[in-house]
Formats: structure tokens, sequence, C-alpha cells
């Protein structure tokens, strides 16, 4: 089972592509969690934050495979519990289809993305920093991934 997490921003700190790195290894192979960041326009700053978040979420949208699940990250949404994210975990193993998680900028993601969206997660309705995000989603995943197996969260 293949979980991508694609992000607006390309660039990550070290300690957060260790702290990803960490997680991605506890997996077993059948398991793979993979990040991508787009690089920003260069123009950025004169297209506008609506402008801006249009272009991103194109960007975003092409980088998802076809007859894949999106789930948009949405701080506006509904926030699910362990037990939730468990169920949908299952139900995605069940598909055997790719699952591509969507980080919009601080403001968001564009209508588009979230039109195209299968499922619209909130971790919290706080903005949180892009180098936390990848570590949160894998860390629950892994969390949810032990509890399928039967086995401790280390």
């Amino acid at each position: 089972m293949k979980f991508h997490i694609i992000a607006t921003k390309s660039k990550r700190p070290l300690w957060a592509k260790s702290a990803f790195e960490n997680y991605q290894q506890r997996f077993d192979q059948s398991i793979q969690v993979k990040w991508s960041g787009m690089k920003s326009n260069k123009n950025s700053k004169s297209l506008g934050k609506e402008k801006l978040m249009n272009e991103e979420g194109t960007k975003l949208l092409n980088s998802v495979n076809e007859n894949s699940i999106i789930v948009s990250l949405n701080k506006e949404e509904i926030g699910w519990s362990s037990l939730k994210l468990k169920q949908k975990f299952d139900q995605w193993l069940a598909s055997s289809q790719e699952v591509f998680f969507l980080i919009g900028r601080s403001e968001g993601l564009s209508d588009k993305c979230l039109d195209s969206s299968n499922e619209i997660w909130s971790l919290s309705p706080l903005t949180l920093p892009h180098s936390i995000v990848p570590i949160i989603l894998i860390e629950q995943h892994y969390r949810v991934w032990t509890i399928e197996k039967n086995q401790p969260v280390s």
C-alpha cells in the first residue's frame, strides 16, 4: 500500500526529514509512505494569494495518480480520532488504491483541491507548520498500522 504526502513547500529542515525517515523505516514492505514537495513559483509574490493557491492546487492535483484516493488537509473541517483513522486506514488497505494527502498553504487548499477530494481531514484547528504536518501524518499512520498488527507503538 502506498501513501503519498504532497506539500506545497519543497524544503524541510533536517530534523523534520530525519523524523519522517525514522517512521518510514518502521513499516514493513507492505506499507510505503512517501513525501514530496513542490517547488514554489518564482513569481509567487506578484500572483496574489487566490491565484497562487489555485496554481498550487492545480500542481498538487497533477501530482496525484489516476484512480487514487485524495485526502485534503484543511483546518476548517472535522478532525478524526485514532479509531476513525484506523477505520479509514482499513478501508484504504481494502481498496488497494494509492492514497494522496494534500497539504496546502497556511491559507489552505484551493476549492478545486477540496472539490476533488474523497476525504477532507483536519489535524487541528490551528495552522501547523509545514515541517511538522508530514511527521504527524506518518506517525498517525504508524500508530494505526501497529494497532492493525497488534504490536505496541514504539
